[in-house]
């Protein structure tokens, strides 16, 4: 058994909204789980330039770029998840 292994990083954006202390959250269809919309960049692809492309996708919302902060940043271990199908 290899106890060396090394965690494989996943760098993921995700876009809050907060209006009258309420976070804005998404829902798939026919999911009762709700969830911050976000995603994966592209390879080249700038922070701002992959939550605008991502937001569009989930959401079909047109984010401006110069309307993006920076929240924070999270490091934390995955959790393995199965699917029982």
């Amino acid at each position: 058994m290899n106890n060396n292994v090394v965690a494989k990083k996943i760098d993921k954006l995700g876009w809050i909204y907060i209006q009258n202390k309420k976070i804005l959250m998404a829902r798939s269809y026919n999911k009762s789980t709700f969830y911050i919309p976000g995603g994966k960049r592209e390879a080249g692809e700038s922070d701002q330039a992959a939550l605008v492309r991502e937001i569009n996708e989930e959401l079909s919302v047109d984010l401006m770029h110069d309307s993006i902060v920076l929240f924070g940043e999270f490091n934390g271990r995955p959790t393995a998840r199965r699917r029982a199908w």
